[in-house]
């Protein structure tokens, strides 16, 4: 009996020992900063740390304001975009809150008028169709926070295409323009879906070169010679695909190579015999457009074309 109530002490004392959390926070309790947050605590799966409302619900956090702890240990946390009191948590399995500290933000007190917490938005480059236009910014840089465009009055998840871009990959960020043009919002949206500015934008509708290409006979895995006349752009970004016939834009499945600067593009045939395409394709801000196409045969010895079947 004595032996029990031993084992049942040390898995009590162990249990509450694999409970014991705490949170420590350095930086600056800014609106919209950034802080580094050390925490002591089971680390459990969906174990997480960060800011609430005070007296919420285990379950209940501030967008963008958190992270789970196997991220690391300190953790780099967005603080919330609101001035006034939080806690800051150390919540168990997504919704036992182990440890609370109380905090209180101050708002944003930003250079030049532009409160860190706020946000700016300088787009530099012609707003035409499949150009980039580079565009420097201000905000909170938080987790998931994005610039780019949306439909005009459109809800704070919708962006257009591949017209975007997160925070965290530049300052500036680079946005490729809708090759069609239009009427646009330029935004920066933080990650808890909240917009924080919004640009009217109009891009002028972009235009596209239109290239000959020959249709080519080879064998498989044959070196190819292909021919490019005066219409051949030859910019940066531009790419000769060889692709299946009907298949997606983005299909170089037969391989691909960079247009050179002159003379002709240098490209092996597919290994495996049947239809292919050769296809010119531009590059137009983030988009990959094909705008000239051929037919390429690949022979072997058990492959014979369509068109020259009896």
């Amino acid at each position: 009996m004595k032996l029990f109530v031993f084992l049942m002490g040390l898995c009590w004392a162990g249990a509450l020992q694999a409970q014991v959390a705490g949170v420590s926070v350095t930086g600056d309790l800014v609106a919209g900063g950034h802080v580094s947050v050390a925490w002591t605590g089971p680390d459990g799966q969906n174990d997480w740390v960060g800011f609430a409302e005070p007296g919420a619900a285990g379950s209940s956090w501030v967008s963008g304001a958190w992270a789970y702890t196997n991220a690391g240990n300190p953790l780099t946390l967005t603080l919330p975009l609101s001035a006034g009191a939080y806690e800051l948590r150390y919540v168990s399995g997504g919704n036992e809150v182990l440890a609370a500290q109380a905090v209180t933000l101050a708002a944003p007190q930003g250079a030049g008028g532009v409160a860190p917490g706020e946000a700016a938005l300088q787009p530099v480059g012609a707003l035409l169709g499949g150009a980039v236009l580079s565009v420097g910014w201000n905000g909170p840089n938080g987790q998931g926070d994005w610039i780019g465009l949306a439909p005009v009055g459109g809800a704070a998840s919708s962006w257009v295409g591949s017209s975007y871009a997160y925070t965290s990959a530049a300052n500036p960020v680079q946005i490729g323009l809708p090759i069609d043009g239009g009427s646009y919002e330029l935004r920066y949206v933080t990650g808890g879906g909240q917009i924080l500015l919004s640009i009217p934008l109009t891009v002028a509708p972009g235009t596209l070169p239109s290239v000959v290409l020959p249709a080519m006979t080879a064998p498989e895995g044959a070196a190819l010679s292909v021919a490019l006349g005066p219409d051949a752009p030859r910019a940066q970004g531009d790419y000769l695909y060889i692709a299946r016939p009907g298949a997606g834009p983005g299909d170089y499945s037969g391989g691909y190579v960079v247009v050179p600067a002159e003379g002709s593009a240098q490209i092996n045939a597919p290994a495996t015999a049947g239809e292919w395409e050769l296809r010119y394709v531009v590059t137009r801000g983030t988009e990959y457009i094909a705008v000239g196409s051929a037919p390429l045969t690949v022979t072997g010895p058990d492959y014979k074309s369509p068109r020259n079947r009896p």
